[in-house]
């Protein structure tokens, strides 16, 4: 029984003396068999022990590497892949090699002298010179400044919170007393004289006092 190989569009025939060889499809191994059958694309068909498929179809890479011998061998897993047969439609696509970055024009950019004596620095750009005032014109804020200002920052808020409660409390000592006058509990000359000649913090610990001697 002559043996030729069963891909589709493939007429190789076995032959004594040719650089082809038929390999078996990989009855006993069902998962790289089913691969094989795909890869044919040849409706209904079912593959036997006496199917055969050529090295046409198989590349390099599918052969286990046997230095000293002459049949080749292909490796568990491999799977043909080759068919010139085949239409355009199912080709596989050629990868195309990829194409060396494109080299760019480098311009070294010249490094501008400093004059460590100057207070200002000049800066030559290709188009115009730009004046920069120098570094030492300039504040550097370090960590510890900013550390500085945010104590700052917050010291002055609880100031601000603190001149407010006093303010609240002159402001309810004058209430209270002008509460005192209404209910004639103080008359109005002598609230008067406390008002007029009590100012500032004199005035805020007489009314505390005042406050105190009252609601204790």
């Amino acid at each position: 029984m002559p043996v030729s190989c069963v891909a589709y569009g493939c007429t190789i025939r076995y032959k004594s003396g040719q650089n082809v060889h038929f390999f078996r499809f990989p009855l006993n191994n069902e998962n790289v068999n089913q691969k094989w059958i795909i890869a044919l694309r040849r409706k209904n068909f079912i593959p036997s022990q006496w199917s055969r498929i050529c090295s046409i179809h198989f590349i390099d890479s599918d052969y286990e590497i046997r230095p000293g011998t002459i049949k080749p061998r292909l490796k568990i897993d491999a799977v043909p892949s080759n068919f010139p047969s085949f239409p355009s439609y199912l080709q596989k696509p050629a990868k195309c090699p990829r194409k060396e970055p494109a080299k760019r024009n480098y311009t070294p950019m010249e490094v501008p002298i400093i004059d460590t004596d100057d207070t200002k620095i000049l800066v030559e750009n290709s188009d115009d010179i730009l004046k920069i005032n120098s570094v030492a014109d300039k504040e550097v804020q370090t960590l510890e400044n900013y550390a500085d200002e945010l104590f700052l920052k917050s010291k002055i808020k609880k100031l601000q919170q603190k001149l407010r409660r006093k303010q609240n409390k002159i402001n309810n000592l004058e209430d209270l007393l002008k509460d005192l006058k209404c209910k004639g509990l103080i008359d109005t000359e002598p609230g008067n004289i406390i008002e007029n000649c009590f100012s500032g913090n004199i005035f805020k610990l007489f009314l505390e006092k005042l406050h105190c001697l009252i609601f204790a």
